[in-house]
C-alpha cells in the first residue's frame, strides 16, 4: 500500500495565490484568499501539488496542470499532484475552453514560479459565458526589436494595426507572437533595456487582445547559467524570457481548438550567438508534448506555435513532433524566423505549416520582408475544429492588398541586380505572398477578358532586392521564394488585371504595376500613417 501524505490540515494564515507569482501585480484584486483544504491525500513522492477552484471556491475537475515536463489532471476535488522535475521553473495550467484567459500586467498569465521551499501551488480559474466555438487568432512573427527606435515602430505601426483590425471582428480575438520579440546577439544584450518595454507595448490595453508569447532564438539570454533548475545551457538560456513571459512550452484551449506553444531552439554552448543554436526539441520536450496531446480529443484541431519552421526537417525529434500532430481534425503549424512568407503543405501528413513574414520585415530597415511580403501578421478565422478563412494582414494597409504586380522587363533601383528569370517585355510577374502551391488559382485578364492562368515559380522578388539595396542602401536580401507567378500576355499593351482566388473563395485583385518610380518604394517616410 502506497504511503500517503495527509493534506487535510489547513495551515492557518497561509494564502492561496492564483497566477502569476513572478509578476508585480494581478488584474484580479481577489487573487489572494485563504488556502482551501485539500480533500485528496497527496501520494508520497509527489512534491508538487495544489488545488484548482473557481471564483466561488468550488473545485474544478479535469484541468491539466504541468511543470513543463509532466502533465496531470485535477481530480474531482480539484486536486492535482505530481513529482516535480528537478529542472522545472514554473507550474502552470492549461486554460480550459470554458474559462476566461487570466490577465496580469496586460498579458496572459496562468503560471506560478516555483520555489525550492514550497510544494503547494493553487489556482483560481474565472468562468466565461460560453465556449467560443468561433474565434479569430492573430499570429505575429518577429517583432525583433534591438533599439528604442525599433520599439517605437512596433508600438506606432504594428500594435495600433492589431488593435484596429481586431475590432472589426464579431468573434473573440486572441494573439500569439511567434518568437524573436527581442534581437539579442552575442554583442548586444537588450534584455535589461527592452524586455520590460516590450511587455508594456504588448499590454492588452494597447493591442485590444490577449497576446500569448513564443520564444525565439534571439530571445535567449546572452550568458545562460547552469544552476538549480537549469541543468544545461539550453534551459539556462530560457530563464530571462521565462521570468517575464512565463513558460516556454505550454498549451491552452479555445473553442474546439488546442493551441500549443513551444520553444524549438536548442542552445549548443555557453555563449549565445548566431552560430551556436539549432532548431529542434529535446527528448523531454517531445515527452511533454506527448503527454499534453494524449489529453486532447482527436475531434479537436491542434495548432502548434513555434519560432523556427519545421518544414523539410530531417531531425528525428522534429519528425516525432509532426507524428504527434497527426490524427486530429486539423493540424496547423505557425512559425516565423525566416523574414519571408511561405505556406507549406506536408505531403505525407495532414499538416499545413504557415511560415509568417516578420512584423519587423527586413529588421526594421524597410516596410517589407526580404521577399517583398509586407510587414504584417497572419489572421485565422476559426469555426469549430477548422480554420474557415485566413489571410496575411499588411501593416497599415487594407487586408485586400495581397498581390504586387510587375512588368517582367522592368529594372529596379539597384542596377547591378539581375532581372526576373522571366524578363521579356510581353511577360508579367506577380508576388502573391500568402498563396500556396495547391489551393490557389491565379487568372489574368487583358482588357477585361480572361486570357489564361499564371504559372507559379521560385525566384527573388527583384523589386524587393532593389528596394533594400538600391533605395535604402541596406543589405542585398536575396533568396528563393516560392510564391511568385509569371505569365506571357497576348497583348503587352493591354490593361491587365490579376485575380487570385484562395481555397476559401476569396478573390484578390491587382490592376496596378509596381514600377521603379520613387512613389512605388514605401520608405518609412511615406509609409501610410494612422
Amino acid at each position: 500500500m502506497k504511503k500517503l501524505i495527509c493534506s487535510f490540515l489547513f495551515v492557518a494564515g497561509s494564502l492561496f495565490f492564483a497566477a502569476c507569482s513572478n509578476d508585480s501585480g494581478n488584474d484580479d484584486p481577489g487573487a489572494q484568499t485563504p488556502a482551501p483544504e485539500l480533500k485528496t491525500p497527496i501520494e508520497a513522492g509527489n512534491d508538487l501539488y495544489g488545488i484548482v477552484i473557481d471564483n466561488t471556491g468550488s473545485p474544478i475537475e479535469g484541468v491539466v496542470v504541468s511543470d513543463g515536463f509532466s502533465c496531470v489532471k485535477s481530480d474531482a476535488n480539484g486536486v492535482y499532484q505530481m513529482a516535480r522535475n528537478k529542472d522545472a521553473y514554473h507550474v502552470f495550467y492549461r486554460i480550459p475552453a470554458d474559462r476566461a484567459v487570466p490577465i496580469a500586467n496586460g498579458l496572459p498569465c496562468f503560471w506560478q514560479k516555483l520555489s525550492t521551499s514550497q510544494q503547494r501551488y493553487d489556482f483560481i480559474l474565472s468562468a466565461q459565458q460560453a465556449v467560443e466555438t468561433k474565434f479569430t487568432l492573430f499570429c505575429v512573427a518577429d517583432p525583433q526589436v534591438q533599439s528604442d527606435s525599433d520599439v517605437a515602430r512596433f508600438k506606432d505601426e504594428t500594435i495600433p494595426d492589431i488593435k484596429k483590425h481586431s475590432a472589426t471582428f464579431n468573434t473573440p480575438v486572441y494573439g500569439v507572437t511567434l518568437g524573436d520579440i527581442l534581437f539579442n546577439t552575442s554583442s548586444v544584450n537588450v534584455f535589461p533595456t527592452l524586455m520590460a518595454q516590450m511587455g508594456n507595448v504588448m499590454h492588452r490595453d494597447n493591442t485590444g487582445i490577449p497576446l500569448f508569447q513564443v520564444m525565439g532564438n534571439h530571445d535567449n539570454s546572452m550568458k545562460p547559467k547552469i544552476s538549480e533548475g537549469s541543468s544545461n545551457y539550453d534551459l539556462g538560456g530560457r530563464r530571462e524570457f521565462e521570468s517575464k513571459f512565463g513558460p516556454c512550452d505550454y498549451s491552452f484551449d479555445r473553442g474546439n481548438v488546442h493551441i500549443v506553444c513551444m520553444d524549438d531552439i536548442l542552445l549548443k554552448t555557453e555563449k549565445h550567438n548566431p552560430s551556436t543554436y539549432e532548431k529542434g526539441f529535446t527528448d523531454a520536450q517531445v515527452e511533454w508534448l506527448r503527454q499534453d496531446l494524449a489529453l486532447v480529443p482527436k475531434s479537436k484541431m491542434v495548432i502548434l506555435c513555434i519560432h523556427i519552421p519545421i518544414r523539410n526537417s530531417s531531425d528525428n525529434r522534429m519528425n516525432e513532433v509532426c507524428d504527434l500532430l497527426n490524427g486530429f481534425a486539423e493540424s496547423h503549424i505557425m512559425s516565423g524566423h525566416t523574414h519571408y512568407g511561405q505556406n507549406y503543405i506536408y505531403t505525407s501528413r495532414n499538416i499545413y505549416e504557415h511560415v509568417h513574414g516578420a512584423a519587423c520585415g527586413a529588421w526594421w530597415n524597410s516596410t517589407v520582408n526580404k521577399d517583398g511580403t509586407p510587414n504584417g501578421y497572419g489572421v485565422y478565422e476559426i469555426d469549430g475544429a477548422s480554420i474557415v478563412n485566413w489571410y496575411y494582414k499588411p501593416t497599415r494597409m487594407e487586408k485586400e492588398f495581397q498581390i504586387r504586380m510587375y512588368r517582367a522587363n522592368e529594372r529596379f533601383a539597384y542596377d547591378d541586380i539581375q532581372q526576373f528569370i522571366y524578363h521579356n517585355s510581353d511577360q508579367i510577374i506577380a508576388n502573391i505572398w500568402n498563396s500556396d502551391n495547391r489551393n490557389w488559382s491565379v487568372e489574368v485578364y487583358e482588357d477585361g477578358a480572361k486570357t489564361g492562368n499564371m504559372t507559379r515559380y521560385t525566384d527573388n522578388d527583384v523589386w524587393a532586392v532593389g528596394y533594400h539595396a538600391g533605395v535604402l542602401g541596406k543589405t542585398t536580401y536575396t533568396g528563393s521564394f516560392d510564391h511568385l507567378y509569371y505569365y506571357k500576355l497576348q497583348d503587352k499593351d493591354a490593361a491587365v488585371e490579376i485575380r487570385a482566388t484562395d481555397k476559401f473563395g476569396n478573390t484578390y485583385k491587382q490592376t496596378m504595376f509596381t514600377t521603379n518610380s520613387q512613389s512605388d518604394y514605401p520608405t518609412v517616410a511615406n509609409y501610410p500613417k494612422e
